[in-house]
């Protein structure tokens, strides 16, 4: 793809957060993030959706889940660039970048919902997704 893929962030939905206190233990100074990526699109409207859902644990006992949806507006002329037959391909390297982005946004949610308790002493980790998104998402048109 040598030409611009052009797209503008829409909105942020907070689909999810619960934080459960009481499994908190100042005992054990460690935490463990579990991260998942899932992508929907919209074909009517050029829309992508880019979901991240977080867990925070410790000890396998779960401190903090949030789900966050960041939404994509795709220009039509970049719709076409990764549309071919009856398909649309969004590669490996262009999900990165919209997981990113919602990841991102994320670890800021996850900062500013915590505070004022013991969990916001753990930072969400940068994470690099182009190490776990390996395949295209395709979406039949």
């Amino acid at each position: 793809m040598n030409q611009l893929f052009l797209y503008k962030f829409s909105r942020m939905d907070l689909e999810q957060f619960a934080m459960f206190e009481e499994n908190y233990s100042c005992e054990v100074n460690e935490v463990e993030f579990q991260t998942d990526a899932q992508f929907s699109f919209d074909k009517s409207n050029n829309v992508l959706c880019s979901k991240i859902i977080v867990y925070m644990l410790q000890d396998t006992k779960p401190l903090v889940k949030a789900e966050l949806r960041s939404f994509f507006n795709i220009k039509q002329e970049s719709i076409e660039q990764i549309r071919k037959d009856d398909k649309i391909t969004f590669t490996p390297a262009l999900l990165v970048q919209f997981a990113s982005l919602c990841y991102g946004s994320m670890r800021g949610v996850l900062f500013t919902k915590t505070m004022g308790t013991p969990m916001n002493s753990f930072i969400l980790p940068p994470t690099y997704f182009g190490n776990i998104i390996d395949k295209s998402f395709v979406v039949e048109v």
